[in-house]
């Protein structure tokens, strides 16, 4: 049986939806933006 700290620990090892990594690290605003923009200029959609 785990400690509940390590099963945390674990699962958010495995669950990272985040580009940066990190503890309360999201894409907000001008990252996001940023990121949406380099794959538009990677993909064409943009010029």
């Amino acid at each position: 049986m785990l400690p509940p700290h390590e099963v945390v620990a674990a699962r958010s090892q495995t669950m990272t939806f985040s580009v940066f990594e990190g503890v309360g690290r999201t894409l907000k605003g001008r990252d996001l933006r940023r990121v949406r923009n380099a794959v538009f200029q990677q993909t064409g959609f943009l010029d």
